[in-house]
């Protein structure tokens, strides 16, 4: 995968994610690995020996084993391949397969790509994640608005929400936006490179909910954060990550 970048990495990454219908959870966790990565050679004397589509590779492979969404390398690869080099300008790059006699060494490559992304990594997978922290952090921020019992949808059954069209809270238009958020700021290491997880995630829902005309009042930030943050969020670091956000949003 040799092909000189002309897509950001992290677009070719979310792209890669979505041809092979990976959850939003890998594709956050890779990019955690991908400034992990950055900071571990920005503080070593070796350069890194990865081109960029190789390392968004390895970390997608590694991020998707580590959330429990496995693709083997021949989905990784030939996916890449028809993204990079079969697209309409060059109809004529004939399709990599399992049987290409460039196939063998590619999958070496890239296996060989994970054993360096390991090593960078300090073989630590199981990253905390923003995303992991957003069900519940919303739910804490909409619980004020209060819900009649017959309509408290937590409490319904399975059956019930299915016979009713109940959707789950991230489901929702407002859970998909505080989502999207979440993957934004998991794209930007100055966000999620340096500010806790829980932290970046309690911010995330401040966009979300900000976008959806529930605004929390200046007096009463301190509040929301810890009940939203369940007395783990600090009120200083949740401001300078909302600053963040808001720059990242414009």
């Amino acid at each position: 995968m040799s092909k000189t970048p002309t897509l950001s990495p992290t677009t070719f990454t979310d792209t890669l994610a979505s041809l092979l219908r990976l959850p939003d959870e890998t594709l956050a966790m890779a990019y955690l690995y991908l400034h992990k990565h950055a900071r571990f050679h920005r503080s070593s004397p070796t350069p890194c020996p990865l081109d960029a589509y190789t390392l968004s590779l390895s970390t997608l492979s590694l991020a998707a084993k580590a959330t429990e969404a496995p693709r083997p390398p021949s989905a990784i690869l030939l996916s890449a391949h028809r993204f990079l080099h079969a697209q309409p300008s060059n109809p004529t790059t004939p399709p990599l397969t399992t049987t290409s006699y460039t196939y063998a060494p590619l999958r070496r490559t890239l296996l060989a790509a994970e054993q360096h992304l390991l090593r960078s990594l300090g073989f630590a997978l199981h990253i905390p994640s923003p995303l992991a922290f957003l069900p519940r952090y919303l739910a804490r921020a909409l619980e004020p608005l209060g819900s009649m019992p017959e309509h408290d949808y937590v409490r319904w059954t399975r059956e019930a929400k299915d016979e009713w069209g109940v959707v789950e809270l991230m489901d929702t238009r407002l859970g998909r936006r505080v989502r999207e958020w979440g993957l934004r700021a998991c794209r930007s290491e100055e966000v999620v490179g340096w500010w806790p997880s829980r932290v970046v995630a309690a911010g995330c829902v401040r966009m979300a909910v900000r976008e959806a005309g529930l605004g929390v009042g200046e007096g009463e930030r301190d509040d929301w954060v810890e009940r939203v943050g369940g007395g783990k969020v600090d009120g200083g670091e949740w401001r300078e990550v909302v600053g963040l956000l808001e720059g990242l949003g414009r």
